[in-house]
């Protein structure tokens, strides 16, 4: 009996063991080129709500159309230690602004978007995805083109 439920336990472990080291690449990082569209798209809008955390920062912004009728987008953009490093931090960007996003947008048509920039209402921009380290740069123009 005693060596049944050691021969069970020594295959559990080894089944368990073998689960967790082929885990990791279910893990990995997720590429973008399915999600985003390749063109630039500009939104003009009011900043609804910024998320500060990792793997990317999230940028709700309210779009009115013509008709007056509003969409939130959700915009992604790079990870919070790179943008720190660029000299952003979450107060950067705060609900209530309006600003103009430049961004690709949901390549099926859906309200999201890669950011490329955020333009302010006094001109200035900030957010620039060129501005980032060319191995973090994404997107049409960006080495890890969306292609």
């Amino acid at each position: 009996m005693k060596r049944i439920f050691s021969t069970l336990l020594t295959g559990s472990f080894v089944l368990a063991a073998i689960r967790a080291l082929s885990s990791p690449p279910l893990l990995a990082h997720h590429g973008r080129g399915a999600t985003y569209a390749k063109t630039d798209l500009s939104l003009k809008g009011t900043v609804k709500e910024v998320l500060w955390r990792n793997p990317h920062i999230a940028i709700f912004l309210d779009v009115k159309d013509d008709n007056g009728k509003v969409t939130t987008w959700a915009i992604e953009h790079s990870n919070i230690s790179q943008l720190a490093r660029l000299g952003y931090s979450r107060t950067t960007l705060r609900a209530g602004m309006e600003v103009t996003a430049v961004v690709n947008p949901g390549a099926k048509g859906e309200p999201i978007g890669l950011c490329q920039k955020i333009i302010l209402a006094d001109g200035k921009e900030i957010f620039l995805r060129d501005s980032l380290p060319e191995e973090l740069q994404r997107g049409p123009r960006g080495v890890g083109k969306i292609d």
